[in-house]
């Protein structure tokens, strides 16, 4: 994540095989972490991820810092079972909102559409 909601600053998390959990106070950005995963998995509605429009997914740097110019969150995929049908054992889906809303999807760095990412992540029985 990389000026997402809370995260101004370049995040990243690794997650485990098996069971997973996000553990902090409030405020801590635990729920931003979820929404993020759903973001980038092409939940269309800012609504549905606590924003009142998609530009306000955009880190808005608080009191003290800079606001980001965009939000980028990426996800990245063991494919090494061939899961999804791409020729790596690595796929990284992306997803970039800019501040006039417009978001920009990607499959391994290349362009493509909201409804290739729903379509991808189907075939893996993933719903965001």
């Amino acid at each position: 994540m990389r000026g997402f909601k809370s995260f101004g600053e370049k995040t990243s998390l690794i997650f485990g095989d098996t069971f997973n959990c996000v553990l902090g106070p409030n405020g801590s950005g635990k729920s931003n972490i979820m929404d993020a995963m759903c973001f980038v998995l092409g939940k269309g509605s800012a609504k549905g991820l606590r924003a009142e429009k998609s530009a306000n997914l955009i880190y808005n740097g608080g009191k003290t810092k800079k606001p980001a110019k965009e939000g980028e969150v990426s996800l990245y995929f063991d494919n090494t079972k061939g899961i999804f049908p791409v020729d790596s054992e690595e796929m990284k889906i992306t997803r970039i909102v800019r501040q006039n809303g417009q978001s920009i999807y990607k499959i391994n760095d290349k362009r493509h559409t909201r409804q290739q990412i729903l379509e991808l992540m189907s075939k893996a029985n993933i719903d965001p």
